[in-house]
């Protein structure tokens, strides 16, 4: 019994384990250095800034 409850235990953690996937197939990370991040802030700011 023990062993049934487990191998049901592997088949379902597999499943879910082999489910999550990255659609996205963009592998890579884009590193910020912190003078882009400085820059991204700035604009970020001046486009809150603006009124509407």
């Amino acid at each position: 019994m023990k062993t049934i409850l487990l191998l049901i235990t592997i088949v379902f953690s597999s499943m879910a384990v082999s489910s999550c996937t990255n659609d996205e197939s963009d592998t890579e990370f884009d590193y910020i250095n912190p003078d882009e991040e400085q820059q991204a802030t700035q604009v970020a700011d001046t486009v809150q800034e603006q009124p509407n």
